[in-house]
C-alpha cells in the first residue's frame, strides 16, 4: 500500500471519530507525516511563534509556513485568522500562514485574507483540497505555491479548486505549424500518414541529437517527468505548456497508434489536430482497442531531446491513463529554472531526479548493400537554399538558373523489413519497427520536389531509447 492510500485511509478513519479533541491531535500527526513524506522541513509546536503555540512550522526551499490545523464543527472564522496573523508577526521573517480547516471557512475570512496579503499572507486549505493532497502528496508543494501566487500576485484567495487537470482547450493556432509538409504519392498534402501497424512506443524522427557528442568527457543524463490526472484537454494543455516554455520546435515528430493502425506525422499543431480528431482517424477502423498510444518527440535548444508518451482511452471520456516525459540532456543544466518550473507545475518535484546514461545515447547501423525503397510520400521543406550534394549532382545547371523553392528532405517508404522472416533483418534493427507498414526516412541528399530521382535506397539508421520509447531515425539516399 502506497503512502497515498495510507493517508487517505487514516483520514477516513478520523472522520468517524467521536472524540473531537483526539481527532484534532491525530490530524496534526497526520499532517506532520504528510509534510515530511514530500521533503518539507517540519518543526512541531515550534517556538518561533511564542508566546502563542502553533501546530506546525514547515519549510520548503527558502519559504517557511506557519500551519494551523482545525477540525471543528463550525467553519473557521476571523478570530482564527487573526490569531494566525499575530503568530506570524513573531515567527520567521517573511513566513506565510496556512490554515487547514476540514469544516471550511466563513464568508468573512476571504476578504480579510485578501486585505492583509501584503503584510501577513495566509493561505486557506479546505477539506476537498486536503483530501486531494492525501491522494497525491507530491502535489502539496505546488498547491501552496499556486495559492501563494494567486494571493500575492493576483489578489485572489485560492480555495477548493479542483486539482484534476481538465484544462479548457487552447486555440491550436497558438502552437507552431510544422516546417515540413507531408505529401502523399500524388503530391497532395496529408495531415498524417496512415499505416498498418500495432502498439509500439516507437517514433520516426527527422533529426536525432546525440547527447554524447560533446567535447567534455562523461555521459549524458536522463530525467523523467510523470504527469498525472489528465484527460485529452489536459494532454493538449501539456503540449501548450512545453511550447510556452520554449521546448517546442517547428519539427517535432509523433505517432498515434491503435491495435492495427498507426498515424505518423510532424508538427505540434498537426499533432493536436490529429489527437482531438479521433472520430476522423477511426473512420473505417474495425473494433478499435479501448486505448491508443501516443509518442511525441522534440529537440531541446540547449542540446538533447525529449519524448512524451501517453496512453489515452478511446472512449468519449478521453482519460489519460498514463503520461510521461523523458528528457535526454547533454548534462545537468546549471540553470535549473526551466525544468524546475515544469516539474512544479505538474506536482513532480518529489519524484524528479537525474540519472546518468550508462551506455551510448545513440546507436547506429549501416547497410553494406543499400536497400531499395518504394516511396509513398514525401516530407517537403520550403527552403530556398539548395543542398551542396544536389548542386554537385545536378549536371548542366546554368549559373543563372532559378533555385527551386520546395525541397524533398525526407520520404515515407514501404518498410523493407515489414513482418520479416526470422533472421532476415539487419543486426540492430529494432523489433518494434517490424510491424510498421511504412517507415519515415530522412534524406542524406535533398532534391527539388519537381525533380524526383529514379530510386531511393536505405543506407543507415540511428536509434535512441528513452525510459518508455524508441526514437528511430532512418537515412536514405538517391
Amino acid at each position: 500500500m502506497g503512502w497515498e492510500s495510507l493517508f487517505v485511509s487514516e483520514f477516513e478513519r478520523l472522520q468517524v471519530s467521536s472524540d473531537p479533541h483526539l481527532r484534532g491531535r491525530q490530524l496534526e500527526d497526520l499532517l506532520e507525516r504528510l509534510f515530511r513524506s514530500v521533503h518539507f522541513r517540519v518543526q512541531r509546536d515550534a517556538g518561533a511563534a511564542r508566546p502563542r503555540q502553533t501546530d506546525l512550522v514547515v519549510g520548503y526551499d527558502d519559504t517557511w509556513y506557519v500551519v494551523e490545523a482545525k477540525w471543528e464543527k463550525a467553519p473557521v472564522g476571523v478570530d482564527t485568522f487573526d490569531g494566525v496573523r499575530t503568530r506570524m508577526e513573531r515567527a520567521v521573517p517573511g513566513s506565510i500562514g496556512v490554515i487547514i480547516s476540514v469544516a471550511g471557512f466563513t464568508d468573512t475570512v476571504l476578504p480579510q485574507v485578501v486585505e492583509f496579503r501584503g503584510r501577513q499572507p495566509v493561505l486557506l486549505i479546505g477539506e476537498r483540497e486536503l483530501l486531494q493532497v492525501f491522494h497525491a502528496p507530491e502535489s502539496l508543494s505546488n498547491l501552496l505555491k499556486t495559492k501563494r501566487d494567486e494571493l500575492i500576485v493576483h489578489g485572489r484567495a485560492h480555495l477548493d479548486k479542483n486539482t484534476t487537470r481538465t484544462a479548457e482547450r487552447r486555440p491550436v493556432n497558438d502552437l507552431p505549424a510544422a516546417s515540413l509538409t507531408l505529401l502523399g504519392g500524388d503530391l497532395e498534402p496529408l495531415p498524417y500518414m496512415t499505416a498498418k501497424d500495432g502498439f509500439a512506443e516507437l517514433v520516426f524522427v527527422h533529426e536525432l541529437p546525440d547527447v554524447d557528442w560533446v567535447i567534455a568527457g562523461g555521459n549524458g543524463v536522463t530525467v523523467d517527468l510523470p504527469v498525472r490526472r489528465l484527460d485529452e484537454n489536459g494532454l493538449v494543455d501539456l503540449v501548450h505548456t512545453l511550447n510556452a516554455m520554449g521546448w517546442t520546435t517547428a519539427e517535432p515528430s509523433w505517432s498515434i497508434r491503435q491495435a492495427t493502425t498507426a498515424w505518423h506525422g510532424t508538427g505540434a499543431r498537426e499533432f493536436v489536430n490529429a489527437l482531438i480528431g479521433r472520430k476522423k482517424r477511426y473512420d473505417g477502423l474495425e473494433e478499435p482497442h479501448h486505448t491508443e498510444q501516443v509518442t511525441y518527440f522534440d529537440t531541446c535548444a540547449s542540446g538533447g531531446f525529449y519524448t512524451l508518451t501517453a496512453d489515452v482511452s478511446s472512449d468519449p471520456s478521453r482519460i489519460v491513463l498514463r503520461c510521461n516525459i523523458s528528457f535526454h540532456l547533454v548534462g545537468i543544466p546549471v540553470d535549473m529554472a526551466p525544468l524546475r518550473h515544469l516539474f512544479e507545475r505538474y506536482d513532480a518535484m518529489a519524484t524528479g531526479f537525474f540519472r546518468p546514461l550508462t551506455g551510448r545515447a545513440v546507436t547506429r547501423g549501416h547497410l553494406e548493400n543499400p536497400e531499395p525503397l518504394e516511396a509513398v510520400g514525401y516530407l517537403v521543406s520550403s527552403d530556398g537554399i539548395p543542398s551542396t550534394s544536389w548542386a554537385s549532382r545536378s549536371e548542366g545547371t546554368s549559373e543563372g538558373a532559378e533555385i527551386p523553392e520546395k525541397w524533398v528532405t525526407g520520404i515515407v517508404a514501404r518498410n523493407p523489413y515489414y513482418r520479416p522472416a526470422r533472421g532476415t533483418t539487419p543486426e540492430g534493427w529494432p523489433a518494434a519497427a517490424e510491424s510498421s507498414e511504412f517507415v519515415v526516412c530522412a534524406l542524406r541528399s535533398h532534391h527539388p520536389l519537381g525533380e524526383k530521382p529514379e530510386c531511393y535506397s536505405l543506407i543507415s539508421w540511428e536509434l535512441a531509447r528513452t525510459s518508455d520509447a524508441q526514437v528511430f531515425r532512418l537515412v536514405a539516399d538517391w
